[in-house]
This record gives structure tokens, C-alpha cells and sequence, in this order.
């Protein structure tokens, strides 16, 4: 038990420093450090749901109801100027 919340508190660390990564790439206007850290912030979250006891299924059916639910909403007007959350939703489950 006592590892497995060592390895949930590293994760948690790991997605600090992502998010951090991700602020210092576009203060400094780095690509490379931008993408990472959005990578890392995603792969961290998945990595962190199944430490949590969640399977990475659940994880992506909470996202996909997620997402739907804010682009219902479109309060930073996503949708309505870009179609973002569309686009996001067709890539992460197109429909055959």
C-alpha cells in the first residue's frame, strides 16, 4: 500500500512539473518544451487514473462526456469561434 501511494504522489509531482513545463515553453516560446509537457500532462493523467484504481477506458468515457458537456456550454467560445471541441471529439472518436 505504502508504494502505491509513493507512486501516486510521484505522479501528482510529475503532473506539477508537466503543467510547469508547459508554462515555461510558452513563456520562452518553446515548441519542444510545449508539447512535451502537454504530453506529459496527458500520459501522467492516465498513468495517475490507473494508480487510482480506474481503467484507461473509464478515463476516456469521462473525457469524451466531458468535453460534449463543454462544448454544450462553449464557455470560452471554442466551439463557437474554432470548432475545437468538434474536432477534438471526431479525432478521439470518429465515427466509422
Amino acid at each position: 500500500m505504502v508504494k502505491g501511494l509513493k507512486a501516486i504522489d510521484e505522479l501528482k509531482v510529475n503532473l506539477i512539473q508537466a503543467q510547469w513545463l508547459v508554462q515555461h515553453g510558452i513563456l520562452s516560446g518553446s515548441e519542444d518544451e510545449m508539447i512535451q509537457g502537454l504530453a506529459d500532462l496527458v500520459g501522467m493523467s492516465y498513468l495517475l487514473a490507473r494508480r487510482l484504481g480506474f481503467d484507461f477506458s473509464r478515463l476516456d468515457r469521462m473525457l469524451l462526456q466531458r468535453l460534449d458537456g463543454l462544448k454544450s456550454t462553449d464557455e470560452m467560445k471554442l466551439e463557437e469561434h474554432w470548432g475545437d471541441f468538434s474536432l477534438l471529439l471526431s479525432y478521439l472518436a470518429p465515427e466509422d
